[in-house]
């Protein structure tokens, strides 16, 4: 149980503070972001949030495991978790925090950032087993 709870920390730390930043602060305190881009920066923000919880939780599951992991936990665990997540996320806000809207556009771009983060959990899978190859 303590090694379960030792890769799980983390990763909580992070669903807090996007938590945080997604619920507790008010729109108004929210800085405007000007930036000429075709992606409203929002959704860059949202994209990167759960590109980051992914990967903080793929990290501590490969760490832990020192890369000897069953994908399918790995996909569960830091992919598919954070994905349903950020869609509570999007319905909390919509019902229960009236200064805040639940947007799909937000959702989906949480789904792609954690989506994205597979191929980099992949590769530092790859490199945690390649790395034990070269030590024996």
């Amino acid at each position: 149980m303590g090694k379960y709870l030792r890769y799980t920390i983390p990763p909580l730390i992070v669903a807090v503070v996007i938590f945080y930043l997604c619920c507790l602060i008010p729109p108004n305190d929210i800085p405007d972001i000007e930036c000429e881009f075709f992606i409203p920066a929002d959704k860059i923000v949202h994209f990167l949030m759960y590109f980051g919880l992914s990967i903080v939780a793929s990290f501590m599951y490969i760490h832990e495991n020192n890369g000897r992991i069953i994908i399918l936990k790995l996909i569960l665990l830091a992919i598919l978790l954070p994905i349903l997540y950020g869609g509570f996320i999007e319905i909390v806000q919509q019902r229960y925090f009236p200064d805040r809207t639940g947007d799909w556009f937000d959702f989906l771009a949480d789904t792609l950032g954690s989506l994205a983060a597979l191929p980099v959990a992949l590769t530092l899978r790859r490199w945690y087993l390649n790395k034990q190859l070269y030590e024996l």
